[in-house]
């Protein structure tokens, strides 16, 4: 069995009619057209990102889940006997960067409770980290305060939902949570990292009338959306002081995970959780994560990087180039 070690991965880019190309300064290559998100960590069936260095280049998630189950993603990675790769593709988190070029639809998304009812659907949790805002980009987040189900039943069959939506203008630094049944959207000139259950349920309730890629009018999922919408007031928008130099501080959770935006300043030695993964999104500067003897084994980082450090990976070090190596990690919360 192949030896456990800091994996990166090739990003997956998913074109959408309202994506861009502000990604491209993210990424030294990306596809022609409209391109909306690039899946940085996932394995998920609809985009399983490839292992790119190492002796387990090529290998998905899902894949190194059958082989060290545990020893990959700690007490996530549990799977059963003689599992099969789509058995075990439920690694239960998922990365992305995600470019607005336009306005997104307004969905929401099932909670468990809800997706259990319909075949084909899983619950997602997911949060944002606003890295870029054009001046006056908002999101949608949630509903307005005093709008009731029924007057949100109405609106959304009759295709009248602007006047029930609570818009807020963000800027780069904004942290937002998005629990299940938060009605959302980002609108146009943004770019975020989001964080989110391994999951890709989504319930459309507006879309402007748009057509899509290939020019037909997009599917709404009016009665799902309805059935799972929450009407308490989602979580505050925060926008979170950046930690001391090798260190990280929380910035929020989600279904069990902790997700904390770290900053490494030179040389900062780390150890892994035998009880969880950790993963990496790497959001500004340049570096290289190090391991093995005298730390001669590296993979060099920089923005849109990701870095999954398996439950049994060795002791690891981090490694700024110039100033600070600024990232997102998750992890179980334990």
């Amino acid at each position: 069995m192949d030896q456990l070690y800091p994996l990166s991965f090739i990003p997956l880019f998913k074109e959408k009619v309202w994506g861009g190309r502000r990604l491209e300064s993210w990424f030294t290559a990306m596809p022609q057209g409209p391109i909306g998100e690039a899946w940085v960590l996932s394995a998920h069936p609809h985009g399983m990102t490839l292992v790119e260095n190492g002796p387990l280049a090529g290998k998905t998630i899902a894949e190194l889940l059958v082989e060290h189950g545990e020893g990959l993603a700690g007490s996530a990675g549990r799977c059963g006997d003689s599992p099969t790769p789509t058995e075990c593709s439920e690694f239960p988190v998922l990365i992305k960067l995600l470019n607005s070029n336009d306005d997104l639809s307004v969905q929401v998304h099932p909670g468990p409770e809800n997706a259990v009812a319909h075949p084909g659907a899983s619950a997602k949790s997911e949060m944002w980290i606003i890295l870029e805002a054009d001046p006056g980009a908002a999101i949608i987040h949630g509903l307005r305060e005093g709008v009731t189900p029924q007057k949100f039943h109405e609106a959304a069959r009759s295709g009248d939902v602007m006047d029930c939506l609570n818009r807020v203008e963000v800027s780069a630094g904004d942290v937002v949570s998005i629990p299940p049944g938060t009605i959302h959207a980002l609108g146009a000139g943004l770019l975020v990292a989001e964080v989110q259950q391994s999951s890709d349920t989504v319930y459309r309730v507006w879309d402007y009338d748009r057509p899509g890629l290939d020019g037909q009018p997009r599917e709404l999922h009016i009665d799902q959306a309805l059935e799972v919408t929450d009407y308490s007031r989602p979580p505050e928008i925060t926008r979170p002081q950046m930690a001391q130099a090798n260190s990280g501080i929380t910035i929020g959770s989600f279904a069990g995970f902790d997700v904390r935006l770290s900053r490494c300043c030179g040389r900062w030695e780390r150890h892994p959780s035998s009880r969880s993964f950790t993963a990496f999104l790497f959001l500004g500067g340049t570096g290289e994560v190090a391991w093995g003897e005298d730390e001669r084994t590296h993979v060099s980082v920089r923005p849109g990087s990701s870095i999954l450090i398996p439950a049994s990976c060795p002791d690891y070090v981090l490694r700024s180039e110039s100033g600070n190596l600024v990232f997102m990690e998750v992890s179980r919360a334990l």
